[in-house]
């Protein structure tokens, strides 16, 4: 079996580290496959043709309260949205090309007619990066992501931003992964963000896939459906315009760098529809959203225990 399979089988787990996110949604949908023994991979393999991922989502949160010490600006609710396209060519026997294009957008609809969260923050990037095979059991991914992050309200070069994520995975055994990962945003005020993980498959059925942004606990129903339970983390920074701060009457506001972090606790189910071609759908609750104007020392957060739903769509081929 050749690398592009292994590489393939374990994009999941390498994908842990793309919590620099703002696309942390986009990086951690798709289930991971059993992953062959790394002894059967062949160092003569023929290189495989060209493979697509395409995923899609959207989720929709409920009201939560929106404070900053004393002061409460209101309730505000929430839809995200994001997609993503990244074509992967194995040019050679251990290493895979990644190139694609991902957006994502967060829209806020509030109760107050001035409040320091924005009405949007949107993320537009390119996908550049490999998938290395270093060992017959050690794999690694690399990934920039150049592009523009915030609000889009007014064009300006400091929407630009690079953040980059460096993952690995060891296949202890076909049904252990162990994985480890950096998340990189100069732009952050965590601008070094570290993981570990797992991906264990305990038996036909159960599966534990301790990966960070989502760790889940995984129970196979049938072979087209998948429950699934556990933590979802969304993080991301953007820039705002040279605006924003007059709009909300805070002008240490104009041109902030914003840190959004969000917590999502729920369960759904994944169901094959056909090959490489998975849908989601998830519900649960929001306990913890935090807008960080770090740089202007301010900070919102919202700890209401907010409902969600999301659909999602992943594809493979």
């Amino acid at each position: 079996m050749n690398v592009h399979s292994l590489l393939g089988r374990s994009a999941l787990a390498l994908s842990l580290v793309a919590a620099s996110l703002p696309l942390s949604s986009i990086h951690a949908q798709q289930i991971l496959s059993v992953a062959p023994r790394p002894t059967e991979i062949s160092r003569s393999a023929t290189v495989s043709p060209l493979s697509y991922e395409f995923q899609a989502e959207t989720s929709y949160i409920g009201d939560g309260a929106a404070t900053h010490g004393r002061i409460n600006y209101g309730n505000f609710s929430e839809i995200n949205s994001s997609a993503s396209f990244v074509l992967s060519d194995q040019i050679r026997n251990n290493f895979i090309l990644r190139l694609g294009v991902q957006w994502e957008r967060y829209a806020f609809d509030t109760s107050s007619p001035v409040t320091p969260i924005p009405n949007s923050i949107n993320a537009v990037n390119a996908v550049i990066g490999g998938d290395i095979q270093l060992t017959s059991a050690l794999l690694v991914r690399d990934e920039a992501h150049p592009g523009i992050y915030g609000n889009f309200k007014h064009a300006t070069p400091r929407l630009f931003n690079v953040p980059i994520t460096i993952g690995a995975s060891y296949f202890q055994t076909p049904d252990l992964i162990f994985i480890a990962g950096l998340s990189i945003d100069p732009n952050s005020d965590v601008p070094v963000i570290p993981a570990v993980g797992v991906h264990w498959k305990i038996s036909d059925r159960w599966l534990i896939d301790g990966v960070a942004p989502r760790p889940q606990l995984q129970f196979s129903l049938t072979d087209k459906i998948t429950l699934f339970a556990g933590a979802d983390l969304r993080t991301g920074t953007y820039r705002m315009d040279n605006q924003f701060g007059h709009s909300v009457r805070l002008e240490k506001l104009n041109n902030a760098i914003l840190d959004y972090w969000e917590v999502r606790g729920g369960g759904g189910l994944t169901w094959a529809i056909w090959n490489g071609v998975n849908l989601d759908i998830e519900g649960g609750f929001v306990p913890y959203r935090r807008f960080d104007f770090y740089r202007a020392d301010l900070k919102v957060t919202s700890s209401d225990w907010a409902p969600y739903v999301r659909v999602g769509l992943s594809a493979s081929f």
